[in-house]
């Protein structure tokens, strides 16, 4: 691995922590790792073909929380792909990951930021507070960091 590569492993898992300090993971939680809240907006696109996609073909999404292996994301429907690219930061000092989507739940989400899943059936526990919006929360597991020379890397090594 060149310094370049340790420079950019270095920066991810630096944001990693800064975006994690005040976080907890969420009672019953599936995941190996605890995930931070990370209530903050990053640039998503549906990954169609390798390497990174062109700017055009991200758009904005409301983070909810993270951790070094995923993270996840509010959306106003349920997702139309499988694997995306996320950009962390702004270019040229972008951090770029691919993700495979895992699971996607509707739930209420709460302008405090809170979430709450909803029944089977789709409805929540009480009334839907006028603070509430019905979204989609995606979670995602990360497959691999992207370089600007559209060459992928394991994320992990």
């Amino acid at each position: 691995m060149g310094l370049l590569e340790v420079e950019i492993d270095a920066s991810f898992y630096n944001l990693v922590h800064q975006l994690s300090q005040a976080g907890g993971g969420a009672v019953g939680d599936r995941r190996r790792e605890s995930r931070s809240r990370l209530v903050t907006t990053h640039r998503i696109a549906a990954r169609r073909a390798p390497g990174i996609p062109d700017e055009a073909e991200f758009s904005e999404v409301q983070c909810h929380d993270l951790n070094r292996t995923g993270f996840s994301f509010f959306l106003p429907d349920e997702p139309n792909f499988q694997v995306i690219v996320v950009a962390f930061g702004a270019p040229p000092n972008a951090i770029y990951l691919s993700a495979k989507v895992t699971h996607a739940e509707p739930v209420l989400a709460y302008e405090s930021g809170l979430i709450e899943r909803l029944c089977e059936d789709g409805t929540a526990g009480g009334s839907k507070p006028a603070s509430a919006r019905r979204m989609v929360l995606v979670g995602c597991t990360f497959l691999e960091r992207l370089t600007a020379s559209r060459q992928a890397e394991p994320v992990v090594e």
